[in-house]
């Protein structure tokens, strides 16, 4: 490996004049002043969770840190049929036309075999009625994109991946503000043209989102995460 670019005064993405000008990392609420659009955005690489910030579905269900490298956590459901769920408090997200958007995710299913089923993504926090995430069917190993509003599940892209046992995927997505592309183990594996954002019967859901694990076991079947990111643009 080559030595690193040193930036010695840092980089700055404010304009003269700006209270974060002399900042020496980018503006961290903002695009570009003169675009007016800011930025949000959740991160965790799970060297630490508070206990806090997720809630978990599921009698006896947990989501706690486990070792690993680089940080982990893994969600366990508290009975070998008990369907478990973890999301993150405070829903921040969301699909807006012109605004792009960002998220992934690495993580691993202890088992896929049999009727066991999963997805992951983002979800209206406990409602399951609107979201957009990863899906495992039962039965199944193939890894889809599902689009649900107001209750109504579409599958917008089907194979995006193909589920192993104990064996980690990361999946992504970048909606552009106007075409959605979706992203397995880093590369770019679909487009969906045009999706409609609205509130029923359309494309992408138009509700605050967070992110969101779960899991329908069999036996004593786990996911474990290894990172998660969600950002945005907005109107600031």
């Amino acid at each position: 490996m080559s030595n690193p670019t040193r930036f010695t005064s840092g980089i700055s993405t404010a304009y003269s004049g700006e209270v974060f000008y002399s900042y020496p990392y980018p503006d961290p609420f903002h695009t570009a002043s003169l675009q007016n659009l800011g930025s949000t955005s959740y991160m965790n690489d799970f060297n630490t969770l508070i206990g806090t910030d997720y809630s978990v579905t599921g009698t006896s269900s947990t989501f706690a840190l486990t070792s690993g490298i680089g940080g982990q956590a893994i969600l366990t459901p508290g009975g070998t049929t008990t369907a478990t769920s973890t999301y993150k408090n405070g829903s921040s997200f969301q699909f807006i036309a012109g605004n792009r958007f960002w998220f992934t995710t690495r993580f691993q299913a202890s088992a896929v075999s049999g009727t066991k089923s999963f997805y992951v993504g983002l979800q209206a926090g406990s409602a399951t009625t609107d979201g957009l995430w990863f899906a495992k069917a039962a039965s199944s190993t193939s890894i889809n994109l599902v689009s649900t509003v107001g209750s109504t599940a579409t599958t917008l892209v089907t194979g995006v991946a193909t589920a192993a046992a104990a064996t980690n995927v990361e999946l992504g997505l970048y909606f552009d503000g106007t075409d959605l592309q979706v992203f397995a183990n880093g590369n770019l594996v679909a487009r969906v043209s045009s999706p409609t954002i609205g509130t029923s019967a359309t494309t992408l859901t138009s509700v605050v989102l967070s992110p969101v694990y779960q899991i329908t076991p069999t036996a004593t079947d786990t996911l474990t995460v290894d990172y998660v990111l969600a950002a945005e643009e907005i109107s600031r």
